[in-house]
């Protein structure tokens, strides 16, 4: 295989195995009240919402602590 044929299929070849994107994970206040909630956003497009938190503190807490845990 020539260096341009080697090249292109290097191209390709990372074109194919697309990098995973992680979810991404953001505190919000929640309308009514006075609590928090987190809300966990896909790559694939559909979200998750995490409630219970009474700041946003403990919000971003949580997310810190389980960044790593949640379903990709």
């Amino acid at each position: 295989m020539g260096l341009a044929a080697s090249a292109e299929a290097g191209i390709v070849g990372r074109m194919a195995e697309p990098e995973k994107e992680e979810p991404v994970m953001l505190p919000f206040a929640d309308k009514e009240g006075t609590g928090w909630h987190v809300i966990v956003r896909y790559h694939e497009g559909h979200e998750r919402r995490i409630d219970g938190f009474a700041t946003e503190q403990e919000a971003l807490d949580w997310i810190i602590a389980n960044a790593a845990e949640v379903d990709k």
